[in-house]
């Protein structure tokens, strides 16, 4: 009964480690229109704020997510172009 524990566990780890690697082969492949993406975490970074104030901002239609692969991206000629029209 452990041996099949076990043996399940490697398996169920090479996969979610081959999706991982997938998920990252696809963003860098997935670049709408030739547009740089950037995560959660670098748009918020980018602008000095917090998730919750990204998340606002999602909400709110002032910044338009990409959903892919499950995680959340921002172009980064969307997030330029929103701070040139704000300056």
């Amino acid at each position: 009964m452990e041996f099949f524990k076990e043996f399940f566990k490697t398996i169920e780890d090479l996969i979610d480690d081959k999706l991982n690697q997938f998920e990252c082969k696809l963003a860098e492949m997935y670049k709408p229109e030739g547009k740089e993406l950037m995560t959660r975490d670098e748009t918020a970074e980018y602008f000095g704020v917090s998730l919750g104030t990204l998340n606002n901002w999602s909400k709110n239609g002032i910044l338009v997510p990409i959903n892919f692969g499950g995680r959340v991206y921002y172009t980064r000629n969307e997030i330029q172009a929103k701070l040139r029209l704000a300056s």
